[in-house]
């Protein structure tokens, strides 16, 4: 398979000039040494690191860059093997629904985000109230009026204190006692944490705190200091290992935090507030600088030295109007089945959701020029549930409780369908991260599949994805649905499914174009496309949990 060059390649970040800003939470802030103008930040000073081999930062090798997110961290096209096709699965062989013109409109979002990253922005993709994501509301507008559904348009809602980080840097101290010629050295893979407004400045000694757990904080003091702690990402850090421990560190005395997460490559990540910062100075940073870090911290500790450091932060509070895109295609009667994606996404947005609102949009396509379905088919196309104070679902539930929702029979939410699975090698040792190098496996990575009602008739759809399609899933079927149908989870009267997953680039900078597969695209549109024309002419009894028959038999190819 050859790389999809459609989005270009990123350029080297613009550089944002930033003001200190008093911090405003209590933090206790030390004078900073005036230097030379600095990259990121031009009023600290930024002198290039120490190169290899002298006895700068006790020798170490100095971590590098942000993971150039065109590459990745795991090469998936120069590869011995390739992914698994997709030529045995049943259902639709609509050439709308076919893996590599999907991947076409995968790639025209990820350039919307790409722009986003090539203007500067600090957190980038396309984040709600932000041009990328304005952008990307029209361009959806569009392509459903150019599928034929002639009611497509913006719904405008307003946005109520979305608070974005601006800007971050940890800047480690350089200084003679960290080896001859040892200069000030910025991780590149920072990333502010927290639910934000996070605002402030400090500079204080590092203490290392293993994971943060109650047998690491145990006699040490971290009053004052910023702790240093690691967690696993498994497989990401929507389910790190252990959960929520910048919380207890904070209130153990730190003044600040920096959250090693053990992934591969340098990239940076963004959670909002899911491991408990609040709005403290917390900062996540990658496998590469944190390789770095902790190998720092430990020389140091052997020569009797303290590694300080700077962190600084800077966010901004918006309040403006966001807009979902609606669209529908009308079926024999009104009553509903509402298909959502949500089009916002941090970084590239590849899978998380690009995915996700191409593979909707090849829906869109393709059940436009099939005969009328039993019920009316409505698309949502949501401003996502990213940003605190900008929830798509939630503003269109405001907006058609009484009408779309009040006729609806199901939902059915499209997330995170086509990650390549990852995993890492046995034999290839890395000397600049932590453990072996991460592989590109042959399949996809394995999504939660949800049914909130368990109906019968639901598993078993999901029961022929598996086996008829190819889909890749864990075996239990979860009540719980994660995602964007959290804004429908009071909606119990209503169906509600999914599948989902939040693998190795889940929320990082690493979930752009090369994690996601032609293969794993069409497995999930054809998939839908069967699921969808099923269930849009089930019986509503069988969909509320009324017995079902399983089916024997795959569906056949048209």
């Amino acid at each position: 398979m050859e790389r999809d060059r459609s989005v270009p390649r990123a350029g080297i970040d613009r550089l944002i000039p930033v003001l200190l800003v008093p911090a405003a939470l209590g933090l206790c802030h030390a004078a900073v040494a005036q230097r030379a103008p600095s990259k990121t930040f031009p009023f600290m000073g930024a002198v290039a690191p120490a190169s290899s081999g002298t006895t700068a930062w006790f020798g170490l090798r100095p971590p590098g860059l942000e993971t150039d997110p065109d590459q990745g961290a795991v090469d998936t096209v120069h590869t011995d093997l390739p992914a698994r096709p997709t030529s045995f699965a049943p259902g639709p062989m609509d050439a709308v629904l076919g893996g590599v013109a999907i991947r076409r409109d995968v790639a025209t979002l990820v350039g919307f985000s790409r722009e986003s990253k090539a203007a500067g922005d600090y957190l980038w993709g396309r984040v709600t109230g932000r041009p990328a994501y304005r952008k990307t509301v029209d361009w959806l507008t569009a392509q459903f009026a150019a599928a034929g559904l002639k009611d497509a348009r913006r719904e405008p809602f307003q946005a109520s204190s979305v608070s974005l980080p601006v800007a971050g840097e940890i800047r480690l101290e350089g200084s003679e006692a960290m080896g001859h010629g040892s200069r000030d050295l910025v991780l590149h893979s920072a990333m502010v944490g927290g639910e934000g407004p996070v605002n402030g400045s400090i500079t204080a000694p590092l203490v290392y705190a293993g994971q943060g757990l109650d047998a690491d904080l145990a006699g040490r003091d971290l009053r004052g200091r910023i702790a240093v702690i690691f967690t696993t990402p498994d497989p990401s850090i929507y389910a790190a290992v252990p959960a929520r421990r910048i919380g207890a560190v904070m209130a153990a005395g730190a003044v600040g935090v920096i959250e090693i997460l053990v992934q591969p490559g340098n990239f940076k990540s963004f959670d909002r507030d899911r491991h408990g910062c609040g709005r403290q100075l917390c900062f996540t940073v990658g496998g590469e600088d944190g390789f770095f870090l902790q190998n720092l911290l430990g020389a140091a500790a052997k020569a009797g030295k303290t590694v300080t450091a700077t962190l600084t932060a800077r966010s901004e509070t918006l309040d403006g109007e966001i807009a979902n895109v609606v669209a529908t295609i009308p079926g024999k009667t009104d009553r509903t089945l509402i298909v959502v994606a949500h089009a916002d996404g941090w970084f590239g947005g590849a899978d998380d959701n690009g995915s996700g609102v191409a593979v909707m949009l090849a829906l869109a396509r393709h059940f436009a020029r099939q005969g009328r379905l039993e019920r009316t088919l409505v698309f949502l196309a949501s401003a996502g549930h990213h940003s605190g104070g900008a929830n798509g679902v939630r503003a269109f539930r405001a907006a058609h409780d009484r009408d779309y929702i009040a006729r609806a029979d199901l939902i059915l939410n499209i997330e995170h369908v086509a990650q390549t699975a990852m995993m890492r090698s046995y034999i290839e040792r890395q000397n600049d991260n932590f453990g072996s190098r991460m592989v590109a496996a042959t399949g996809d990575l394995p999504k939660q599949i949800g049914v909130s009602n368990r109906a019968p008739v639901l598993v078993d759809l999901w029961r022929q994805g598996i086996r008829c399609f190819g889909l890749e899933a864990q075996r239990m079927v979860d009540r719980a649905l994660p995602g964007d149908l959290n804004g429908f989870v009071d909606l119990k009267s209503v169906p509600q499914t999914q599948m989902i997953a939040s693998g190795t680039v889940y929320h990082t900078s690493g979930d752009d174009l090369y994690s996601v597969t032609p293969e794993a695209l069409e497995r999930a549109a054809r998939f839908y496309a069967f699921f969808v024309a099923q269930v849009a002419d089930a019986p509503t009894p069988q969909l509320q949990g009324g017995a079902w028959p399983p089916a024997a038999n795959c569906p056949p190819t048209p």
